[in-house]
């Protein structure tokens, strides 16, 4: 189940590029707003409540999605 974090994670990015880039640039409430879409999308997923685990692995994967720079060739 560990690849569906970063798959949840880069689709998330992928979805909400505005709130990916506010992350990166320390913008107030990007990353909050990010992380709710993530989780919201693997809640769907998943069809349940995640565990505290299932969410902080999330985050961590989202977290570092979040911040790889955008690929530039479209």
């Amino acid at each position: 189940m560990s690849d569906i974090y970063r798959e949840v994670a880069l689709q998330t990015v992928r979805e909400w590029p505005d709130l990916a880039e506010g992350t990166r640039t320390a913008r107030p409430k990007a990353w909050g707003a990010l992380a709710a879409h993530g989780i919201t999308a693997l809640r769907e997923r998943v069809g349940r409540a995640l565990t505290d685990a299932e969410r902080r692995a999330l985050w961590d994967a989202l977290w570092r999605a979040a911040r790889e720079e955008p690929d530039t060739d479209g």
